[in-house]
């Protein structure tokens, strides 16, 4: 659009705006205030549900070495004669598939669990 150029709308393109935006407001597709706080949703609710539904994919690296993927992250694995060791927890939303991941490539328990703490563009990461 050139500097000089106004914009111009015809009656044709302002009646087409009217009908929609008519048919938006009667058909209640527009939200009061209370409404649009009610729908709200805060990033962490989303990023928690996200969790929950998001499958758990494992990937073998090296021998007792595995890569658990899909909880908000990645989660290492390691396994050994004396049960698993992970590295980070996950989401607690997604806990039962990473379980079930995790069993799937040895029965031995959860021995150790190695976390970092909160930094200041990461609050916390111990969640499961």
């Amino acid at each position: 659009m050139s500097p000089g150029h106004q914009y111009s709308l015809s009656r044709r393109g302002f009646c087409i705006c009217c009908a929609v935006g008519t048919g938006f407001v009667a058909s209640r597709g527009w939200l009061s205030p209370s409404q649009a706080y009610a729908e709200a949703r805060n990033i962490v609710d989303l990023i928690r549900d996200d969790a929950a539904r998001t499958p758990i994919k494992l990937h073998k690296l090296r021998r007792d070495v595995s890569i658990l993927e899909g909880s908000g992250g990645n989660i290492a694995m390691l396994t050994g004669a004396d049960g698993k060791v992970f590295i980070d927890a996950g989401i607690t939303a997604s806990r039962p598939r990473i379980l079930e991941a995790a069993n799937s490539v040895s029965r031995d328990p959860i021995r150790h669990l190695i976390t970092r703490t909160g930094t200041s563009t990461m609050p916390t990461a111990t969640h499961g």
